[in-house]
Protein backbone atom coordinates (compact mmCIF):
# COMPACT_ATOMS: atom_id res chain seq x y z
CA UNK A 1 0.00 0.00 0.00
CA UNK A 2 1.50 3.52 -0.96
CA UNK A 3 0.28 6.23 1.13
CA UNK A 4 1.05 10.26 0.22
CA UNK A 5 1.19 12.86 2.44
CA UNK A 6 -0.85 16.06 1.07
CA UNK A 7 0.75 19.20 2.37
CA UNK A 8 -1.85 21.59 3.01
CA UNK A 9 -2.10 24.23 0.59
CA UNK A 10 -0.28 27.92 1.08
CA UNK A 11 -2.86 30.02 2.51
CA UNK A 12 -3.61 32.58 -0.32
CA UNK A 13 -2.75 36.07 0.15
CA UNK A 14 -5.72 38.29 -1.26
CA UNK A 15 -3.97 41.67 -2.80
CA UNK A 16 -4.63 44.86 -0.85
CA UNK A 17 -6.90 47.11 -2.54
CA UNK A 18 -5.63 50.44 -3.18
CA UNK A 19 -8.75 53.03 -1.76
CA UNK A 20 -9.21 56.71 -2.38
CA UNK A 21 -11.88 58.94 -1.41
CA UNK A 22 -13.52 61.93 -3.02
CA UNK A 23 -15.30 64.91 -0.93
CA UNK A 24 -16.93 68.38 -2.29
CA UNK A 25 -18.47 71.31 -1.28
CA UNK A 26 -20.03 73.97 -3.02
CA UNK A 27 -20.29 76.68 -0.86
CA UNK A 28 -17.75 79.25 0.45
CA UNK A 29 -18.37 79.50 4.33
CA UNK A 30 -16.72 78.55 7.57
CA UNK A 31 -19.49 75.32 8.40
CA UNK A 32 -18.66 73.89 4.66
CA UNK A 33 -15.15 74.63 5.06
CA UNK A 34 -15.17 72.34 8.67
CA UNK A 35 -17.60 69.69 6.70
CA UNK A 36 -14.63 69.12 4.00
CA UNK A 37 -11.67 68.68 6.61
CA UNK A 38 -14.06 66.51 8.18
CA UNK A 39 -14.54 64.32 5.49
CA UNK A 40 -10.69 64.60 4.24
CA UNK A 41 -10.08 63.53 8.05
CA UNK A 42 -12.55 61.18 8.60
CA UNK A 43 -12.16 59.36 5.41
CA UNK A 44 -8.20 59.40 5.72
CA UNK A 45 -8.04 57.52 8.96
CA UNK A 46 -10.92 55.21 7.93
CA UNK A 47 -8.81 54.01 5.20
CA UNK A 48 -5.50 53.82 6.95
CA UNK A 49 -7.21 51.72 9.38
CA UNK A 50 -8.22 48.71 7.34
CA UNK A 51 -5.35 46.18 7.04
CA UNK A 52 -6.96 45.05 3.81
CA UNK A 53 -6.82 48.62 1.71
CA UNK A 54 -3.64 50.93 0.52
CA UNK A 55 -4.07 54.66 1.32
CA UNK A 56 -4.81 56.11 -2.29
CA UNK A 57 -5.56 59.37 -1.11
CA UNK A 58 -8.42 61.83 -0.51
CA UNK A 59 -9.40 63.93 -3.49
CA UNK A 60 -11.27 67.67 -2.40
CA UNK A 61 -12.69 70.09 -4.46
CA UNK A 62 -13.57 73.21 -2.43
CA UNK A 63 -16.52 75.95 -3.62
CA UNK A 64 -17.15 74.51 -6.66
CA UNK A 65 -20.81 73.05 -8.06
CA UNK A 66 -21.38 69.47 -8.54
CA UNK A 67 -23.55 69.93 -11.51
CA UNK A 68 -20.80 69.80 -14.06
CA UNK A 69 -17.27 68.24 -14.12
CA UNK A 70 -15.09 71.08 -16.09
CA UNK A 71 -13.99 73.37 -13.10
CA UNK A 72 -13.68 70.04 -10.82
CA UNK A 73 -9.93 69.73 -10.85
CA UNK A 74 -9.57 67.13 -7.88
CA UNK A 75 -12.48 65.23 -9.03
CA UNK A 76 -11.01 65.18 -12.58
CA UNK A 77 -7.37 64.70 -11.17
CA UNK A 78 -9.08 61.45 -9.29
CA UNK A 79 -10.93 60.14 -12.97
CA UNK A 80 -7.11 59.92 -14.15
CA UNK A 81 -5.73 58.49 -11.22
CA UNK A 82 -8.47 55.68 -11.59
CA UNK A 83 -7.65 55.00 -15.39
CA UNK A 84 -3.76 55.34 -14.11
CA UNK A 85 -4.48 52.18 -12.17
CA UNK A 86 -3.46 54.06 -9.14
CA UNK A 87 -7.17 53.23 -7.56
CA UNK A 88 -9.09 50.54 -7.42
CA UNK A 89 -12.00 51.76 -4.84
CA UNK A 90 -13.81 55.25 -4.83
CA UNK A 91 -15.01 56.16 -1.19
CA UNK A 92 -17.67 58.78 -0.96
CA UNK A 93 -19.83 60.36 0.96
CA UNK A 94 -23.07 60.01 -1.14
CA UNK A 95 -24.56 60.60 -4.88
CA UNK A 96 -25.01 64.46 -4.59
CA UNK A 97 -21.31 64.77 -3.25
CA UNK A 98 -19.96 62.58 -6.55
CA UNK A 99 -22.37 64.82 -9.19
CA UNK A 100 -25.88 66.27 -8.66
CA UNK A 101 -25.95 65.90 -12.90
CA UNK A 102 -27.51 62.07 -13.63
CA UNK A 103 -26.15 62.08 -16.94
CA UNK A 104 -22.42 63.16 -15.90
CA UNK A 105 -23.15 60.34 -12.62
CA UNK A 106 -23.73 57.45 -14.64
CA UNK A 107 -20.97 58.28 -17.28
CA UNK A 108 -18.33 58.50 -14.72
CA UNK A 109 -19.44 55.60 -13.08
CA UNK A 110 -19.91 53.26 -15.92
CA UNK A 111 -16.47 54.29 -17.28
CA UNK A 112 -14.71 53.36 -14.19
CA UNK A 113 -16.72 50.22 -13.95
CA UNK A 114 -15.21 49.09 -17.70
CA UNK A 115 -11.62 49.64 -15.57
CA UNK A 116 -12.53 47.62 -13.01
CA UNK A 117 -12.81 50.82 -10.60
CA UNK A 118 -15.64 50.29 -8.02
CA UNK A 119 -17.58 53.55 -6.22
CA UNK A 120 -18.85 53.00 -2.90
CA UNK A 121 -21.89 55.47 -1.79
CA UNK A 122 -21.53 55.29 1.69
CA UNK A 123 -25.06 57.16 2.58
CA UNK A 124 -27.20 55.48 0.34
CA UNK A 125 -25.22 51.97 1.18
CA UNK A 126 -24.72 51.10 -3.00
CA UNK A 127 -21.64 49.69 -4.53
CA UNK A 128 -21.52 50.49 -7.73
CA UNK A 129 -20.53 46.89 -9.06
CA UNK A 130 -23.69 45.17 -7.43
CA UNK A 131 -26.22 44.06 -9.88
CA UNK A 132 -29.08 46.62 -8.90
CA UNK A 133 -26.21 49.61 -8.20
CA UNK A 134 -27.12 51.27 -11.56
CA UNK A 135 -30.59 51.13 -11.70
CA UNK A 136 -30.79 52.53 -7.61
CA UNK A 137 -28.10 55.22 -9.16
CA UNK A 138 -30.34 56.50 -11.72
CA UNK A 139 -33.21 56.70 -8.99
CA UNK A 140 -31.40 58.67 -6.65
CA UNK A 141 -29.53 60.46 -8.89
CA UNK A 142 -32.66 62.04 -10.55
CA UNK A 143 -33.91 62.84 -7.10
CA UNK A 144 -30.60 64.51 -6.25
CA UNK A 145 -30.38 67.02 -9.85
CA UNK A 146 -33.75 68.18 -8.81
CA UNK A 147 -32.69 68.51 -5.49
CA UNK A 148 -30.19 70.91 -7.33
CA UNK A 149 -32.77 72.32 -9.93
CA UNK A 150 -34.76 73.26 -6.82
CA UNK A 151 -32.12 75.33 -4.91
CA UNK A 152 -31.28 77.01 -7.81
CA UNK A 153 -34.43 77.80 -8.39
CA UNK A 154 -35.23 79.15 -4.89
CA UNK A 155 -32.06 81.05 -5.06
CA UNK A 156 -32.55 82.85 -8.28
CA UNK A 157 -36.43 83.80 -6.08
CA UNK A 158 -34.18 85.40 -3.70
CA UNK A 159 -32.52 87.48 -5.88
CA UNK A 160 -35.05 88.75 -7.83
CA UNK A 161 -37.35 89.42 -4.79
CA UNK A 162 -34.46 91.49 -3.95
CA UNK A 163 -34.66 93.43 -7.25
CA UNK A 164 -37.87 94.40 -6.85
CA UNK A 165 -37.07 96.04 -3.69
CA UNK A 166 -34.57 98.37 -5.47
CA UNK A 167 -31.88 95.89 -3.76
CA UNK A 168 -28.77 95.59 -5.98
CA UNK A 169 -26.11 93.13 -5.94
CA UNK A 170 -22.86 95.04 -4.82
CA UNK A 171 -19.88 94.09 -5.76
CA UNK A 172 -16.31 95.72 -6.67
CA UNK A 173 -16.20 97.69 -9.93
CA UNK A 174 -13.32 99.90 -11.24
CA UNK A 175 -13.84 102.86 -9.27
CA UNK A 176 -15.89 101.42 -6.39
CA UNK A 177 -15.27 99.44 -3.79
CA UNK A 178 -17.90 97.19 -2.15
CA UNK A 179 -17.81 97.66 1.93
CA UNK A 180 -19.85 97.02 4.39
CA UNK A 181 -23.01 96.27 2.22
CA UNK A 182 -22.61 99.36 0.08
CA UNK A 183 -20.55 100.68 -2.99
CA UNK A 184 -17.92 103.18 -1.77
CA UNK A 185 -16.25 105.27 -4.24
CA UNK A 186 -12.34 104.35 -4.84
CA UNK A 187 -11.18 108.53 -5.70
CA UNK A 188 -8.29 107.31 -7.17
CA UNK A 189 -9.86 105.42 -9.92
CA UNK A 190 -13.14 107.70 -9.87
CA UNK A 191 -11.18 110.52 -11.45
CA UNK A 192 -9.69 108.44 -14.48
CA UNK A 193 -13.01 107.94 -14.69
CA UNK A 194 -14.55 110.76 -15.08
CA UNK A 195 -11.69 111.58 -17.52
CA UNK A 196 -12.66 108.65 -20.02
CA UNK A 197 -16.01 110.17 -20.15
CA UNK A 198 -14.61 113.92 -20.82
CA UNK A 199 -11.93 112.49 -23.32
CA UNK A 200 -14.77 110.95 -25.25
CA UNK A 201 -17.03 113.37 -25.47
CA UNK A 202 -14.11 116.02 -26.39
CA UNK A 203 -14.20 113.23 -29.58
CA UNK A 204 -11.25 110.81 -28.62
CA UNK A 205 -12.31 107.49 -29.73
CA UNK A 206 -12.17 104.43 -27.33
CA UNK A 207 -9.29 102.92 -29.26
CA UNK A 208 -7.06 106.75 -28.25
CA UNK A 209 -8.69 106.62 -24.91
CA UNK A 210 -6.82 103.26 -23.98
CA UNK A 211 -3.77 103.91 -25.49
CA UNK A 212 -3.72 107.56 -23.41
CA UNK A 213 -3.81 105.51 -20.56
CA UNK A 214 -1.48 103.10 -21.15
CA UNK A 215 1.36 104.94 -21.81
CA UNK A 216 0.68 106.82 -18.71
CA UNK A 217 1.09 103.52 -17.16
CA UNK A 218 -2.40 103.70 -15.53
CA UNK A 219 -3.82 100.28 -14.53
CA UNK A 220 -7.27 98.35 -15.07
CA UNK A 221 -8.80 96.99 -12.15
CA UNK A 222 -6.80 93.97 -12.90
CA UNK A 223 -4.01 95.19 -13.51
CA UNK A 224 -3.88 94.93 -16.69
CA UNK A 225 -4.00 97.04 -20.08
CA UNK A 226 -6.72 99.09 -21.23
CA UNK A 227 -8.27 98.38 -24.29
CA UNK A 228 -11.58 100.34 -26.51
CA UNK A 229 -13.73 97.30 -25.21
CA UNK A 230 -12.97 97.75 -21.26
CA UNK A 231 -13.57 101.94 -22.63
CA UNK A 232 -16.47 100.94 -24.40
CA UNK A 233 -18.40 98.81 -21.48
CA UNK A 234 -17.13 101.33 -18.73
CA UNK A 235 -19.02 104.62 -20.95
CA UNK A 236 -21.91 102.58 -21.11
CA UNK A 237 -21.93 101.61 -17.77
CA UNK A 238 -24.75 103.31 -15.60
CA UNK A 239 -23.46 102.31 -12.25
CA UNK A 240 -21.47 105.79 -12.43
CA UNK A 241 -24.21 107.91 -12.80
CA UNK A 242 -25.49 106.15 -9.95
CA UNK A 243 -28.40 103.87 -10.59
CA UNK A 244 -28.70 100.27 -11.53
CA UNK A 245 -30.19 98.36 -14.02
CA UNK A 246 -30.87 95.11 -12.30
CA UNK A 247 -31.08 91.39 -14.08
CA UNK A 248 -29.63 92.37 -17.26
CA UNK A 249 -28.20 88.88 -17.86
CA UNK A 250 -29.54 85.59 -16.21
CA UNK A 251 -28.48 81.75 -15.43
CA UNK A 252 -30.03 79.44 -18.35
CA UNK A 253 -29.56 76.39 -16.47
CA UNK A 254 -28.28 74.90 -12.80
CA UNK A 255 -27.01 72.41 -14.91
CA UNK A 256 -24.78 74.44 -17.01
CA UNK A 257 -24.42 78.06 -14.89
CA UNK A 258 -24.48 79.93 -18.26
CA UNK A 259 -25.02 83.42 -18.39
CA UNK A 260 -27.38 84.90 -21.07
CA UNK A 261 -28.13 88.27 -21.95
CA UNK A 262 -31.44 88.97 -21.38
CA UNK A 263 -33.31 90.70 -24.49
CA UNK A 264 -36.80 90.52 -22.56
CA UNK A 265 -37.22 87.09 -21.14
CA UNK A 266 -37.29 88.30 -17.91
CA UNK A 267 -38.35 91.74 -16.31
CA UNK A 268 -35.51 94.13 -15.47
CA UNK A 269 -35.21 96.68 -12.83
CA UNK A 270 -33.89 99.99 -12.73
CA UNK A 271 -33.12 101.71 -9.56
CA UNK A 272 -31.92 105.49 -9.31
CA UNK A 273 -29.93 106.53 -6.59
CA UNK A 274 -28.56 103.09 -5.07
CA UNK A 275 -25.19 104.41 -4.21
CA UNK A 276 -23.10 107.90 -4.49
CA UNK A 277 -22.46 108.57 -8.35
CA UNK A 278 -19.06 109.10 -10.12
CA UNK A 279 -20.24 111.43 -12.91
CA UNK A 280 -24.22 113.62 -13.06
CA UNK A 281 -26.47 112.11 -14.73
CA UNK A 282 -26.28 114.92 -17.69
CA UNK A 283 -22.86 114.24 -18.66
CA UNK A 284 -23.84 109.69 -18.94
CA UNK A 285 -26.64 111.36 -21.04
CA UNK A 286 -24.18 112.95 -22.99
CA UNK A 287 -22.22 110.23 -23.10
CA UNK A 288 -24.92 107.24 -24.36
CA UNK A 289 -26.10 110.27 -27.31
CA UNK A 290 -22.11 110.35 -28.78
CA UNK A 291 -21.70 106.45 -28.16
CA UNK A 292 -25.55 105.68 -30.38
CA UNK A 293 -24.61 108.69 -32.72
CA UNK A 294 -21.14 107.81 -33.28
CA UNK A 295 -21.39 103.73 -33.68
CA UNK A 296 -24.79 103.73 -35.06
CA UNK A 297 -26.78 101.70 -32.17
CA UNK A 298 -29.80 102.09 -30.29
CA UNK A 299 -30.45 103.35 -26.84
CA UNK A 300 -32.20 101.23 -24.71
CA UNK A 301 -33.03 101.95 -21.00
CA UNK A 302 -31.37 104.96 -21.00
CA UNK A 303 -28.07 102.75 -22.12
CA UNK A 304 -26.33 102.93 -25.43
CA UNK A 305 -26.19 99.50 -26.88
CA UNK A 306 -22.75 97.31 -27.20
CA UNK A 307 -21.10 98.32 -30.73
CA UNK A 308 -20.44 95.06 -32.72
CA UNK A 309 -17.75 96.78 -34.48
CA UNK A 310 -15.60 99.89 -33.82
CA UNK A 311 -14.47 101.16 -37.14
CA UNK A 312 -12.75 104.49 -37.42
CA UNK A 313 -11.90 104.70 -41.07
CA UNK A 314 -11.29 108.17 -43.04
CA UNK A 315 -14.65 107.76 -44.65
CA UNK A 316 -12.76 106.99 -48.51
CA UNK A 317 -13.53 102.94 -48.55
CA UNK A 318 -17.54 102.80 -48.94
CA UNK A 319 -17.92 99.39 -49.86
CA UNK A 320 -21.96 98.44 -50.67
CA UNK A 321 -21.79 95.04 -48.78
CA UNK A 322 -19.90 96.81 -45.81
CA UNK A 323 -21.68 94.53 -43.22
CA UNK A 324 -21.09 97.17 -40.34
CA UNK A 325 -22.64 100.62 -39.53
CA UNK A 326 -20.26 103.44 -39.84
CA UNK A 327 -20.32 106.00 -36.74
CA UNK A 328 -21.41 108.92 -37.28
CA UNK A 329 -18.81 111.08 -37.19
CA UNK A 330 -17.97 114.32 -38.31
CA UNK A 331 -15.79 114.12 -41.43
CA UNK A 332 -12.82 116.12 -39.38
CA UNK A 333 -13.24 114.03 -36.73
CA UNK A 334 -12.37 110.87 -39.29
CA UNK A 335 -9.71 113.01 -40.90
CA UNK A 336 -8.17 113.51 -37.39
CA UNK A 337 -8.32 109.56 -35.90
CA UNK A 338 -6.76 108.59 -39.83
CA UNK A 339 -3.76 110.48 -39.74
CA UNK A 340 -3.19 109.46 -36.03
CA UNK A 341 -4.03 106.09 -36.69
CA UNK A 342 -1.69 106.39 -39.77
CA UNK A 343 1.20 108.23 -37.98
CA UNK A 344 4.52 106.55 -37.16
CA UNK A 345 4.96 108.88 -34.18
CA UNK A 346 1.96 107.87 -32.83
CA UNK A 347 1.27 104.22 -34.17
CA UNK A 348 4.14 102.45 -32.90
CA UNK A 349 2.17 98.88 -32.95
CA UNK A 350 1.59 99.30 -36.40
CA UNK A 351 5.29 99.02 -37.41
CA UNK A 352 6.65 95.54 -37.55
CA UNK A 353 8.80 96.45 -40.48
CA UNK A 354 11.65 98.95 -41.21
CA UNK A 355 9.16 100.92 -43.57
CA UNK A 356 6.02 100.35 -42.44
CA UNK A 357 3.69 103.35 -42.71
CA UNK A 358 6.20 105.47 -44.73
CA UNK A 359 5.36 104.19 -48.31
CA UNK A 360 2.02 105.71 -49.44
CA UNK A 361 0.00 105.21 -52.78
CA UNK A 362 -0.41 108.84 -54.74
CA UNK A 363 -4.06 107.44 -56.26
CA UNK A 364 -5.71 106.14 -53.01
CA UNK A 365 -3.72 107.81 -50.73
CA UNK A 366 -3.21 104.64 -48.34
CA UNK A 367 -0.07 102.78 -46.87
CA UNK A 368 1.17 100.06 -48.81
CA UNK A 369 1.15 97.05 -46.73
CA UNK A 370 3.99 94.32 -46.12
CA UNK A 371 3.71 90.92 -47.83
CA UNK A 372 5.71 88.47 -46.46
CA UNK A 373 7.07 85.48 -48.88
CA UNK A 374 9.21 82.21 -47.23
CA UNK A 375 10.98 80.25 -49.60
CA UNK A 376 12.25 76.51 -49.29
CA UNK A 377 15.97 77.80 -48.15
CA UNK A 378 14.17 78.85 -45.07
CA UNK A 379 14.95 82.99 -46.06
CA UNK A 380 12.11 85.33 -46.35
CA UNK A 381 11.17 88.04 -48.59
CA UNK A 382 8.94 91.12 -47.74
CA UNK A 383 7.10 92.89 -50.90
CA UNK A 384 4.76 96.11 -50.81
CA UNK A 385 1.73 96.09 -52.13
CA UNK A 386 -1.04 98.55 -52.26
CA UNK A 387 -4.23 96.45 -51.20
CA UNK A 388 -7.10 99.40 -51.24
CA UNK A 389 -5.61 100.56 -54.99
CA UNK A 390 -8.24 99.35 -56.54
CA UNK A 391 -11.26 99.82 -54.88
CA UNK A 392 -10.29 103.42 -54.07
CA UNK A 393 -8.87 104.98 -56.86
CA UNK A 394 -8.86 101.97 -60.05
CA UNK A 395 -8.49 104.47 -62.68
CA UNK A 396 -4.76 105.65 -61.33
CA UNK A 397 -2.05 103.28 -62.13
CA UNK A 398 -1.47 100.62 -59.09
CA UNK A 399 1.77 100.34 -57.70
CA UNK A 400 4.15 98.00 -57.99
CA UNK A 401 4.66 95.22 -55.76
CA UNK A 402 7.92 96.64 -54.22
CA UNK A 403 10.91 94.14 -52.74
CA UNK A 404 11.58 95.71 -49.49
CA UNK A 405 15.28 95.11 -50.20
CA UNK A 406 15.33 96.61 -53.42
CA UNK A 407 13.45 99.80 -51.86
CA UNK A 408 16.13 100.31 -49.09
CA UNK A 409 19.15 99.97 -51.93
CA UNK A 410 17.00 103.01 -53.74
CA UNK A 411 16.54 104.76 -50.65
CA UNK A 412 20.12 104.43 -49.89
CA UNK A 413 21.39 105.64 -53.32
CA UNK A 414 19.04 108.94 -52.60
CA UNK A 415 20.60 109.41 -49.35
CA UNK A 416 24.08 108.67 -49.71
CA UNK A 417 23.85 106.23 -47.42
CA UNK A 418 26.32 103.07 -47.65
CA UNK A 419 23.55 100.78 -45.46
CA UNK A 420 20.29 101.37 -45.02
CA UNK A 421 19.21 103.11 -41.58
CA UNK A 422 15.94 103.30 -40.56
CA UNK A 423 17.28 106.43 -38.39
CA UNK A 424 18.62 108.32 -41.21
CA UNK A 425 16.01 107.80 -43.12
CA UNK A 426 13.05 109.20 -40.81
CA UNK A 427 15.99 111.99 -40.28
CA UNK A 428 15.61 113.33 -43.41
CA UNK A 429 12.35 112.18 -45.18
CA UNK A 430 8.92 112.36 -44.37
CA UNK A 431 7.60 109.90 -46.40
CA UNK A 432 7.72 108.00 -50.26
CA UNK A 433 4.77 108.20 -52.83
CA UNK A 434 4.58 105.24 -55.57
CA UNK A 435 2.43 105.93 -58.64
CA UNK A 436 3.29 102.31 -60.96
CA UNK A 437 6.74 102.23 -61.50
CA UNK A 438 7.30 105.92 -60.16
CA UNK A 439 8.33 106.25 -56.69
CA UNK A 440 8.68 110.18 -55.30
CA UNK A 441 11.21 111.06 -52.10
CA UNK A 442 9.61 114.25 -49.85
CA UNK A 443 12.32 115.32 -47.75
CA UNK A 444 11.87 117.11 -44.52
CA UNK A 445 12.86 120.36 -46.45
CA UNK A 446 10.25 120.34 -48.91
CA UNK A 447 12.37 118.96 -51.56
CA UNK A 448 11.19 115.82 -54.04
CA UNK A 449 13.36 113.33 -55.61
CA UNK A 450 11.81 110.97 -57.89
CA UNK A 451 13.13 107.67 -58.91
CA UNK A 452 11.76 104.69 -61.68
CA UNK A 453 11.39 101.22 -59.64
CA UNK A 454 12.68 98.17 -61.55
CA UNK A 455 12.74 94.71 -59.81
CA UNK A 456 15.73 93.04 -58.76
CA UNK A 457 15.98 89.43 -59.91
CA UNK A 458 16.11 87.05 -56.45
CA UNK A 459 18.92 84.62 -56.51
CA UNK A 460 17.53 81.32 -57.51
CA UNK A 461 18.43 79.01 -54.36
CA UNK A 462 19.41 74.91 -55.13
CA UNK A 463 16.40 72.37 -55.62
CA UNK A 464 16.52 70.20 -52.72
CA UNK A 465 16.18 66.42 -53.28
Amino acid sequence: MKINKIEPAAPVIKPRKKVAAYARVSMETERLKHSLSAQVSRYSAMIQKNPEWIYAGVYADDFVSGTGTEKRDEFNRLVADCEAGRVDIVLVKSISRFARNTVDLLETVRHLKDIGVEVWFEEEGIHSMDGDGELMLTILASFAQEESRSISENAKWGIRKRYEKGEPHRGNLYGYRAKGGAMVIEESEAEVVRRIFRMFLDGDSCYMIAKELNAEGIPTYYGKEWNNRVISYMLRQEKYAGNCLMQKYFTESHVTHKLVKNNGELPMYYAEGTHAAIIDAETYRKAQEEFAARYGVEIKNGTAELATYMYHGDGKYEKPEFRFRRPQWSEEQRREHAEIYKSRDTCKRQRHHDLSLFIKCEGCGETLSAKVYKFTDGTKDVRWTCHWHNRVAPETPKPMDMRDGTLKKIICEVLGLEEFSEEAMTDRLTHISALGDRLTFHFRDGGTEQRTYAHEKRKRCPRRY
